[in-house]
């Protein structure tokens, strides 16, 4: 399989993680426990600075290529496409919701534990449809070529919280995950983290 489709599984798994601990951390509000409003706008901040910014465009790109190489894929290209603009919006109108959430504005917490519900599972279901529908085909259909021009469409950044290196903002979140993942990294460090 590509290289390419390879990181993008692995960056999925990643998303998987943060929204995953997007969801523990909403059932534990839910249940009375004081919200952790920081932690939950850093993953949700995360989800509009990186997978929007840098691999949803990549994925468009790469999608557009195979839609020029097999045309009857149109609809599900054109369906996902479309997604990753719904996701950009949730993304932002749940942040926005923390915001305020965590500002005193008054909102049931079932509204913002439905928000994430709704928003969790419309990411999930939009990756495991990349996967399931797309990235075959990707792996079989573009070559070198290809994977180069969608490398050259999109600039590169490194990702802040699984990268080489952990942004500042995103350190907790880190610790977090990797708690979660027992996986013994205590702060990000020069060595690989288990969660790169």
């Amino acid at each position: 399989m590509s290289g390419h489709i390879l990181k993008w599984q692995a960056e999925h798994a990643n998303y998987h993680k943060l929204l995953d601990l997007l969801q523990s951390l909403t059932a534990s509000f839910m249940h009375g426990d004081e919200p952790d409003y920081d932690l939950m706008s850093d993953i949700v901040y995360y989800m509009t600075q990186y997978p929007d910014h840098y691999h949803h465009p990549r994925e468009d790109v790469a999608f557009r290529r195979l839609l020029a190489r097999d045309p009857t894929l149109a609809a599900i290209v054109d369906e996902l496409a479309h997604q990753h603009g719904a996701i950009s919006e949730c993304s932002t109108a749940l942040a926005a919701d923390l915001a305020a959430a965590a500002n005193g504005a008054m909102m049931p917490r079932s509204t913002l534990a439905t928000d994430v519900r709704n928003y969790v599972a419309f990411l999930k279901n939009h990756m495991d449809d990349e996967e399931r529908e797309l990235f075959p085909r990707l792996a079989a259909a573009l070559d070198d070529e290809d994977w180069f021009l969608v490398d050259s469409a999109i600039h590169f950044a490194a990702d802040p919280i699984f990268g080489d290196s952990v942004q500042e903002r995103f350190r907790t979140l880190h610790r977090r995950i990797a708690g979660q993942a027992h996986c013994g990294c205590k702060e990000p460090a020069a060595t690989v983290c288990c969660l790169d």
